[in-house]
């Protein structure tokens, strides 16, 4: 922890190494930008059969964005699979 934070993010401990499936691609923590305040709801909510199936739809929903698309478009579309 205290090399994340030397490094100059914040650290966070997401639980036991038994449960990386609540940061796995297409989670509701994966790749949304969130404060560090935000981040325990996001990992409580993952699921793991919801987010398999998040994972298929956004997969098409990625192919419609540009060739080269900005974060925030990125951001956005992953925010919005579990909304």
């Amino acid at each position: 922890m205290s090399l994340v934070d030397d490094t100059g993010f914040d650290p966070y401990d997401a639980g036991v190494l038994a449960d990386p499936w609540r940061q796995q691609p297409m989670g509701p923590a994966y790749c949304t930008e969130l404060t560090l305040d935000e981040l325990p709801a996001a990992l409580a909510a993952a699921h793991r059969v919801k987010d398999t199936a998040v994972r298929e739809r956004v997969n098409d929903r990625f192919a419609d964005l540009p060739a080269n698309p900005a974060l925030d478009d990125v951001v956005e579309m992953n925010r919005a699979a579990h909304r």
